[in-house]
């Protein structure tokens, strides 16, 4: 039998975070680079607030400029 397990904001914003650096640990390992605004869309992708899709239209939006 499992038992309920409560996920709090905390530890979902740890997890985040943590995937986040775990990610941005293979780039740097495949010679990229990962800044503050890549963060940010990676957490705005991982809790919801917008889909890869729409932050893939802005970063292409952004290159026009």
């Amino acid at each position: 039998m499992t038992t309920a397990h409560k996920v709090t904001t905390r530890t979902a914003s740890r997890g985040v975070e943590e995937s986040i650096q775990f990610a941005a640990a293979g780039v740097r390992l495949a010679s990229g680079t990962v800044t503050e605004a890549d963060k940010a869309a990676a957490r705005r992708v991982a809790r919801g607030v917008s889909t890869p899709e729409q932050e893939l239209a802005a970063f292409r939006q952004e290159l026009e400029l």
